[in-house]
């Protein structure tokens, strides 16, 4: 008996959280899909309408995430899903009430365009010279 309670249990937060989580998966990589960039601006706009609080914004902008919601995303109108409001990323926007806070999405960099100079000096490994090595392994041994 008690193992059919927990069972019964099990089923009922496993029916609850999958549409949740199908919904937030979708807002992160598809209508709602921020840049770096974005983020601080919707996190400071979601600050200042009182949906997250000052240090709600600061752990998000720590972790380059920013909040998403239920019925709106930045991609309105374009967006098949259950947006009903355009959500912006300028802490200037006006604010937007009947807003349902979903979660978090974390930023996304696209990648640099291949054989940009960018892509290459990402990818760049610095060779230093070897008495540069030599000498920094003097001092951190304490010799000179």
């Amino acid at each position: 008996m008690k193992g059919l309670l927990w069972g019964v249990v099990w089923l009922g937060v496993v029916g609850f959280v999958s549409p949740a989580w199908a919904q937030l998966s979708g807002r992160c990589g598809g209508d709602d899909n921020l840049t770096p960039q974005q983020a601080p601006g919707r996190n400071a706009w979601a600050r200042k309408c009182n949906y997250i609080s000052a240090a709600k914004e600061a752990i998000l902008n720590a972790d380059n995430e920013y909040q998403v919601f239920a019925n709106g995303c930045f991609q309105y109108p374009c967006s098949p899903n259950n947006c009903q409001f355009f959500v912006p990323v300028s802490p200037s926007a006006p604010c937007i009430t009947g807003l349902v806070m979903l979660g978090s999405c974390v930023a996304f960099a696209p990648p640099l365009p291949p054989g940009s100079l960018l892509a290459y000096l990402d990818g760049a490994r610095v060779d230093w010279p070897e008495w540069l090595w030599r000498a920094t392994a003097r001092s951190a041994a304490g010799g000179t």
